[in-house]
């Protein structure tokens, strides 16, 4: 059994990590849209957006960049007269919106995080998963836990954005982006441990098949309904780490774009082309940030979530590092996740904000015929 030094040390080396890939983020990732501009140069360019209007834009982030530098950047405000309803409107809407792009998410990368929750807990290799998970249940495995991941996922999505835009909408003015940010995901945390019981039930039946809810119904009758929330802090500490650095990552692009005039993030109207392009790569590097900050609380969440046996967290970390070192325990997992919220990430990103566009569109023109008949 591993000493407790052990177990510090691991939580440290996380935090390094986290602050490594954080910087790694900042200071090299605009590049790759940089060069990305400049293969996709040859599109004309619309009228450019200005200071005034561009928090009017559809994209949340767009207008970071125009009040000065990285370190400095404001939480964008609509310096419209809405009020808070008209704001929480907004937030509300582009919650919904990241709910359904999510559903999309889900049907086309279920399999995929299904082997990374196996993963998790059993400590293989992605092609050991893949080949245990077919030979337990064929393709129909991989889905085990479907119906709670259509439930569980729109809410954690809605509850990510939801939280991110009230925190920008209503956030002072004078508070830093990276504390705003901060405060977003202080609440998306919170609000993942209010539905952490249904991402319980789809863990147990993405790792345990078709014995999972047997096994969870056992754990019910032995701790109660509490065995429902087994994770729930791993969960929303999770939700944290990854929460922060995706979008304090993604905020720093959008505004990067907008102040370097890349890939149309300036223009008013945007080339859709060159829009999801520049969505798709921010939305990347941000899952690949987030992905590395929060791997190792994420494997911690999933072993005690899926334990057939009340267990505290340390002990599960302990067996952890017991079993596969402190690698393990920082890694285990790390591939799969990454290719799966790599593809989400893209797929999420455009999809959700393409629904949030089209929304923003059909209230404004909602709003316009309002004020025209008056």
């Amino acid at each position: 059994m591993p000493s407790r030094t052990s177990f510090a040390f691991a939580v440290c080396l996380l935090a390094a990590s986290l602050d490594c890939v954080c910087v790694r983020a900042w200071t090299s990732l605009p590049s790759i849209l940089y060069l990305t501009e400049r293969n996709l140069r040859h599109f004309s360019h619309p009228p450019i957006i200005s200071e005034r209007n561009a928090t009017r834009t559809t994209d949340i982030h767009v207008a970071l960049a125009i009040r000065g530098s990285p370190s400095s950047i404001m939480a964008p405000k609509d310096k419209s007269s809405s009020g808070g309803i008209e704001k929480a409107a907004r937030a509300v809407r582009d919650g919904l919106a990241a709910s359904m792009a999510s559903i999309v998410s889900v049907f086309l990368l279920m399999w995929l995080r299904t082997s990374m929750s196996y993963q998790h807990v059993k400590g293989v290799t992605m092609s050991v998963a893949i080949r245990q998970l077919y030979e337990d249940g064929g393709v129909g495995r991989f889905y085990r836990g479907l119906i709670p991941a259509l439930i569980m996922m729109p809410l954690s999505r809605f509850g990510d954005i939801f939280s991110n835009r009230v925190a920008n909408e209503f956030g002072p003015e004078w508070l830093p982006a990276a504390a705003v940010t901060m405060f977003a995901s202080s609440l998306a945390a919170g609000w993942r441990i209010l539905i952490s019981p249904a991402d319980t039930i789809k863990t147990m039946m993405q790792v345990h098949g078709a014995s999972g809810m047997s096994h969870l119904r056992a754990k019910i009758s032995k701790s109660g309904f509490s065995a429902l929330f087994e994770g729930a802090v791993g969960a929303s500490v999770a939700t944290w780490m990854g929460h922060y650095p995706w979008f304090v990552t993604h905020n720093f692009l959008e505004g990067y774009c907008v102040r370097n005039r890349i890939l149309d993030a300036h223009l008013k109207v945007q080339k859709s082309m060159r829009k999801n392009v520049r969505r798709a790569l921010t939305g990347l590097a941000s899952s690949l940030v987030s992905d590395v900050c929060s791997n190792a609380i994420r494997v911690l969440k999933t072993y005690k979530q899926t334990s057939l046996e009340p267990i505290g967290y340390v002990e599960a970390a302990a067996r952890i590092i017991d079993q596969d070192g402190l690698t393990g325990f920082l890694f285990r997992g790390l591939s799969s996740k990454l290719a799966a919220n790599a593809l989400n990430a893209i797929i999420f990103t455009v999809v959700w904000k393409a629904i949030s566009e089209r929304l923003a569109k059909r209230q404004d023109a909602s709003e316009g015929a309002k004020e025209h008949s008056h």
